[in-house]
């Protein structure tokens, strides 16, 4: 189950990016996923996949997303992505993550899936979860399903019962900045996102020496018929927002010296890139025309045999 929800992850967050910007800002969690979130949480990412389908980068698209492994982690757990979540988020505390979906899935199908694949059902507060003692997912009112570590989803469930879930207002102020259109966000506070999860030893490497000088970030992206990213990094210092600056755009640079002159294709990707400071703030910015997001999305199938492979290799 674990490995289905994270192949679905990294799916939608490899098809979803923008091209056109309009002046409209004001990104809105959905009402339904506000009671379930905790206050203290660090990072909120979201994703609306039913705009993002009704986009012409994603009807050109639509069969790169139809690769083996998908298609039978799909067929084996009752739920596709593809056809059966409509929106969706993911917190992180700093410890654990909680990922929130919302859709027209059929919880019992579901549910009689996973169990007859070795998951045990449990009751928590007149809810059933649906997993094991490490990790488990639970169906609840308004069309929402929660994954996640048991104590996460129980206390997301006590929040929900307590009326006390609720978006940190930190939090909300970044999302209030980001254009209305962008179908992925993430926001946080208290550092980098993420930055406490194991990663490989060379990612881990170039991140500590930018990691320490970030405060936050605010991070959207949409997708039109090409594709753009957006991201604002807060510094705790003007020194330190210079510093990862000439970090970011080091790596940028080593990024195209270490790509081969014909791949042209790559290199148009890293010269799309612009990194600017203001003050205490890193500016990232990157369009990608029609023709380059086609040539770049259509690479999907490899990422997803390499994932299959990834996974068989961890098994």
């Amino acid at each position: 189950m674990r490995n289905s929800l994270a192949l679905f992850m990294l799916c939608a967050s490899v098809v979803s990016t923008a091209c056109s910007r309009s002046q409209t800002t004001g990104i809105s969690v959905d009402n339904a996923f506000r009671p379930l979130i905790s206050p203290d949480i660090r990072v909120l990412a979201g994703f609306d996949l039913d705009r993002l389908k009704a986009t012409p980068l994603y009807q050109r698209h639509q069969q790169e997303l139809s690769f083996p492994l998908l298609n039978a982690s799909s067929e084996r757990v009752g739920l596709d992505p593809r056809r059966d979540i409509s929106k969706g988020i993911v917190t992180w505390n700093g410890r654990s993550s909680l990922l929130l979906v919302r859709g027209p899935f059929r919880s019992d199908s579901v549910q009689n899936k996973l169990v007859s694949l070795g998951a045990k059902r449990t009751t928590y507060r007149s809810h059933t979860l649906i997993g094991n003692d490490g990790e488990a997912l639970v169906f609840l009112k308004g069309g929402i399903a929660a994954a996640g570590s048991t104590s996460a989803l129980h206390s997301a469930i006590d929040l929900d019962s307590q009326g006390t879930g609720e978006v940190p207002e930190e939090l909300a102020e970044r999302l209030r900045s980001l254009p209305k259109e962008d179908q992925i966000w993430i926001v946080s506070r208290g550092g980098l996102p993420f930055a406490e999860v194991p990663m490989r030893s060379d990612i881990a490497s170039a991140l500590s020496n930018i990691v320490q000088f970030i405060r936050g970030t605010t991070v959207g992206l949409a997708a039109a018929g090409g594709m753009s990213l957006q991201a604002e990094l807060t510094c705790i210092s003007e020194d330190g927002a210079k510093r990862v600056r000439d970090a970011l755009k080091g790596g940028l640079g080593l990024a195209r010296l270490s790509t081969k002159d014909n791949e042209l294709d790559m290199l148009r990707l890293w010269d799309a890139f612009q990194i600017e400071q203001d003050g205490t703030l890193v500016h990232v910015k990157a369009n990608f025309s029609d023709d380059l997001a086609d040539k770049l999305l259509a690479r999907i199938p490899r990422l997803g045999t390499r994932a299959g492979q990834a996974i068989e290799r961890a098994q």
